[in-house]
């Protein structure tokens, strides 16, 4: 009973409930619920000739309402004590400065391993560094490739506008005439 007592005071103290504070609390919902219940009834069902007898009689089937609930509530009773228990081993709030301390070996890993994101983080910057640079060295190429690009376009619109059946029927007269004088 000590280490119930205990520990209903550390919940209250630390978490402001207790598990049978919180049974207590729907024993007593269960019970205005039954009472109600019975006066809802009997106030359905009451003739002036039966009003007196119903009365007489409510206090005994509430007893026996609260009897049939008492054997479900007493289960619940004992769900909540296990269910609505906070485990000691939960920081509260004055003991927050317990959560981040580290041994000795936490804090070479930690160590360690920011130092190793400082490294990946340098060999990012030195690759950005030279990403900007390729970046900066296309830019200064994209005006030449313009003008490449415009010198092709234009070599192409001269050859479409030429007729290559006649450039080849010329050719062909051509050749032998030259042919020609040099025989003789």
């Amino acid at each position: 009973m000590i280490m119930d007592f205990n520990s209903s005071t550390y919940d209250q103290k630390f978490f402001n409930f207790t598990a049978a504070q919180l049974s207590a609390e729907r024993e007593h919902i269960v019970q205005d619920i039954i009472k109600k219940g019975i006066g809802q009834i009997i106030n359905k069902i009451k003739t002036p000739a039966t009003a007196e007898l119903l009365e007489a009689q409510r206090e005994t089937v509430e007893r026996r309402f609260q009897a049939a609930a008492c054997k479900g509530l007493k289960a619940l009773r004992e769900l909540d004590s296990r269910v609505f228990h906070v485990p000691p081993h939960v920081l509260h709030p004055e003991h927050m400065f317990f959560e981040n301390q580290y041994t000795s070996e936490e804090e070479e890993q930690k160590t360690a391993k920011l130092e190793e994101l400082k490294a990946k983080y340098r060999e990012n910057m030195a690759m950005l560094a030279h990403l900007k640079i390729e970046e900066e060295k296309y830019a200064a190429m994209e005006d030449v490739i313009q003008k490449e690009l415009e010198m092709q376009d234009r070599v192409q619109r001269a050859c479409s506008s030429l007729n290559i059946s006649k450039l080849k029927q010329y050719c062909t007269q051509v050749k032998p005439f030259h042919l020609q004088k040099e025989i003789d």
